[in-house]
C-alpha cells in the first residue's frame, strides 16, 4: 500500500476473511489502515496488478472509498472484484493484485450535479505568496474553463470530509489555496474569516444562481 512517499507491506493473513459466492475473500477496505488515512473519503484508490495494469490507464477513475467498501480480493487468485450493484466495468476486476496506491483527491460538483475528480498529483502546486514554507494549489484550478460560462455569477460551497460547509464568492475563491502541508484552505487576504479556512477539503460545489 502506497500513500504519498510512504509504502508499507500488508500481511493479508492477518486481515479478516469473508465468504462471497462460496469463495474466501478479503474486503478491499480492510487493507486500508484508517489510522493513517483519517478521512478515507478524501482519497482515490488505485488497484494495480502485477502486470502494472489499473483501470485508470483506460480512462476510468480510480475507485472511491464507497466502492472500496463493496470490493474484495479473492484469496485463491488475488483478483479484485466488486459488488455488481456498483455497475463498474470489468476492467476494475484487476488480476493478480500487487499494489494499492492511495491518492489525495478533491471533487468538483457542477451545477448539473455531475462530479469531476481532481487528483492533487495531477495539479500544479506553488509556493504560496504569503508563506514561503507552504505549498498550495490555487482553488481556481478546480474550476476549469468552460465548466460555467461566467464563474463570477456563482457562489461556491467548500465542503469538508466531515460535511462542514462554507460558502465563498468567486472573488474569494481566486484568493484561495489548498495548502498541502496543512490539509486546509488559506487565502492571500489575511482579513478573510477563519471559518472560511476549511480543513480536510473534500469537494467544491458550484451553486446555481437561484440556490
Amino acid at each position: 500500500v502506497t500513500l504519498g512517499s510512504t509504502s508499507s507491506q500488508v500481511n493479508l493473513d492477518e486481515l479478516p476473511k469473508v465468504t462471497i459466492d462460496d469463495v474466501k475473500a478479503i474486503m478491499l477496505a480492510d487493507i486500508v489502515d484508517t489510522s493513517l488515512v483519517k478521512f478515507p473519503s478524501n482519497y482515490a484508490y488505485r488497484i494495480i496488478g502485477k502486470d502494472g495494469f489499473y483501470a485508470h490507464l483506460k480512462g476510468n477513475p480510480d475507485n472511491t472509498w464507497e466502492e472500496l467498501q463493496k470490493g474484495y480480493i479473492i484469496i485463491d487468485d488475488m483478483r479484485a472484484c466488486f459488488d455488481p450493484s456498483l455497475g463498474l466495468p470489468g476492467r476494475y476486476n484487476i488480476k493478480d493484485v500487487a499494489e494499492m496506491k492511495i491518492l489525495r483527491k478533491i471533487d468538483l460538483v457542477t451545477p448539473e450535479d455531475s462530479t469531476i475528480t481532481f487528483l492533487l498529483e495531477d495539479l500544479e502546486a506553488f509556493t504560496v505568496p504569503f508563506e514561503d514554507s507552504l505549498t498550495g494549489i490555487e482553488l481556481t484550478q478546480f474550476i476549469p474553463p468552460g465548466i460555467v460560462d461566467n464563474p463570477t455569477a456563482y457562489m461556491y460551497n467548500l465542503i469538508a470530509a466531515d460535511e462542514y460547509t462554507q460558502t465563498i464568492s468567486y472573488e474569494q475563491l481566486q484568493m484561495g489555496y489548498y495548502i498541502i502541508e496543512l490539509d486546509r484552505v488559506l487565502y492571500t487576504d489575511p482579513s478573510i474569516s477563519s471559518r472560511l479556512k476549511v480543513k480536510h477539503l473534500n469537494r467544491l460545489l458550484i451553486l446555481k444562481p437561484s440556490d
